[in-house]
């Protein structure tokens, strides 16, 4: 029996565990999700740090007069130094270094002239205000402000911001060990020239591809035919707690991965998902607790399936928040389905409108490189102004 779109979504994240959480060295952390707080170990910055080469003054003084003393020089990385208190005295500043005391503005070198040994004169008209070009002490973050909340995904700025803090490892939520099974007699490996009959074995890599884009690594195994045994199955999943498995998941005569995975004692999850593509989708969950998701062999199926489904619950066990969806309009009114939800993959066209690309048939694989993502079209015939897009990986 059929089930919802929106139902197997829902079956698939409660039933998928938690995998735990490991710690990692930061380098190894870029992708991942944080499952504890990253808390702010000092000041960000730590000291008022110049924010351009030049020179620290006392902005007040310029309304008097343009000519300066040069009394010291300020670089980054050194303790932080002191104006002359003397009138009309400036220091040689350098980006990153620690403003002087008693300097409560920097003068860009572009501005300055210099005149004799030790002095400059500050261009006529340039006018410096108090604060510029200073990066305050504390301003962006203070010690013990939370800088990276659990559940964000780790990338560029994450890692910058926790290297700032000091932070060597990090808490982040474990993957699960996944394979990657393609069935079917028609395939051969991709190093192989197929027959008249056959074609090479390509879901495999589309699905490792989209795992590795969540920073998920997956073996891909060997094809197993149609004429595979039970036992065979059974030891190809060994080790394994997310398996994925494409082709040979709907109701024919050589449709075996159902039959088998009940026959294993698995609990069927769904089987048929009201859905276009992928309606002959189906997951189960054996007694050891693993996953096991029967995709379709036809690879814009297999693919939607993953997308769809599979990958919002993986975002789910791993507790990564996600953000708010990009909203787009379609270039024309799309045709809705009673019973059935559509993935339609899309194209942009404009700043927020897209244009649905009409694939031949579900294994028209090649079309999906003419498009930039997917919308759903969810079943009735209500006709919404704004879909959410999905971008491929």
């Amino acid at each position: 029996m059929l089930i919802s779109f929106d139902h197997a979504k829902k079956i698939l994240r409660e039933a998928m565990t938690d995998y735990g959480s490991e710690e990692l060295s930061l380098i190894n952390c870029a992708g991942r999700v944080l499952r504890s707080e990253l808390i702010v170990d000092r000041d960000f910055p730590a000291f008022d740090r110049v924010m351009m080469d030049g020179y620290a003054l006392r902005a007040a003084e310029l309304s008097q007069q343009r000519l300066f003393r040069v009394r010291s020089q300020a670089v980054a990385g050194q303790a932080r130094g002191m104006l002359d208190e003397r009138a009309y005295s400036c220091v040689e500043v350098m980006t990153g270094a620690p403003m002087p005391t008693h300097a409560d503005a920097v003068v860009p070198f572009e501005a300055t002239k210099k005149v004799i040994d030790g002095w400059i004169s500050i261009d006529e008209g340039y006018e410096a205000k108090v604060g510029q070009f200073i990066h305050r002490a504390g301003i962006d973050a203070r010690q013990g402000d939370v800088a990276l909340s659990r559940g964000c995904l780790i990338g560029s700025r994450e890692m910058g911001v926790a290297a700032s803090c000091g932070a060597t490892t990090l808490t982040v939520a474990r993957v699960p060990r996944i394979i990657i099974q393609p069935t079917g007699d028609e395939l051969v490996p991709v190093d192989q020239l197929p027959g008249p009959s056959q074609i090479r074995h390509s879901n495999g890599y589309a699905l490792a591809a989209a795992l590795q884009a969540m920073h998920c690594s997956a073996e891909i195994m060997p094809i197993m035919s149609d004429q595979e045994s039970l036992t065979e199955l059974k030891n190809r999943m060994m080790g394994a707690e997310l398996i994925l498995i494409t082709g040979a998941a709907s109701k024919g005569r050589h449709d075996f991965v159902p039959s088998y995975l009940n026959a294993m004692g698995a609990r069927c999850l769904f089987h048929g998902v009201a859905q276009r593509p992928g309606k002959p989708m189906g997951a189960w969950q054996t007694c050891e607790g693993k996953i096991v998701i029967a995709l379709p062999g036809n690879p814009v199926s297999a693919m939607m399936g993953f997308y769809a489904i599979v990958m919002p619950a993986l975002q789910a066990t791993f507790g990564q928040k996600i953000g708010l969806p990009r909203m787009v309009q379609l270039d024309s009114t799309p045709e809705y389905s009673q019973d059935f939800t559509r993935h339609l993959p899309v194209r942009w066209e404009r700043d927020g409108v897209v244009k649905i690309i009409h694939l031949h048939n579900s294994g028209d694989f090649m079309g999906l490189l003419g498009s930039d993502g997917w919308i759903t079209l969810h079943s009735g015939n209500i006709s919404h102004q704004q879909y959410e897009f999905h971008e491929w990986s």
